[in-house]
């Protein structure tokens, strides 16, 4: 058992239990960005959020391919198929739809197919790209959204609780 003259305390009674309710609530404020997002934080329908990147992948590549004055035959027909005749079906992009859109411009082996291909490669791409950027601000946006109260008080309490018994546990005693 140690022995201290009173008064030559360093750390007080008070101030472990002070400390420790302090650490405690900032890492219960910490806490509210590193728990996991639950379904019930989680409202919004992942596909809507994938149409919306595509849409917008495809109408970036179609003002871009618009400003070139002399577009490819692939170019062209990228902007004919998102504009015109294939804006209202579903399946555009389907395999079938790419595929019989290549054989029209001379076959897989041609210029102008392959050209096609990539423009389609690209597009997919940087639509993933984006949804996935999407995704994480989404879940950012979420733990940010949640309310920090509870976190607080949960890492107070569990910082006081701790403090308390180190204060109960601690075998000094003042003379």
């Amino acid at each position: 058992m140690t022995v201290s003259a009173v008064g030559q305390s360093e750390n007080s009674r008070l101030s472990t239990i002070v400390k420790s309710t302090a650490i405690g609530t900032a890492a219960g404020y910490s806490l509210k960005y590193l728990w996991p997002v639950t379904k019930q934080e989680d409202d919004f329908n992942r596909r809507t959020v994938i149409n919306y990147c595509r849409k917008v992948t495809n109408k970036q590549c179609v003002e871009e391919y618009k400003s070139n004055p002399n577009p490819s035959k692939a170019q062209d027909m990228f902007i004919k198929m998102i504009e015109t005749e294939d804006k209202t079906k579903k399946d555009a992009f389907s395999l079938s739809n790419i595929t019989k859109k290549v054989n029209q411009l001379g076959g897989e082996d041609s210029a102008a197919g392959r050209e096609f291909r990539n423009i389609i490669r690209y597009v997919n791409e940087t639509s993933k790209d984006m949804t996935k950027r999407f995704a994480t601000a989404y879940h950012v946006m979420l733990k940010l959204r949640r309310p920090a109260t509870p976190f607080l008080v949960v890492g107070a309490g569990l910082g006081f609780l701790a403090g308390f018994a180190h204060n109960v546990m601690k075998d000094d005693v003042d003379a």
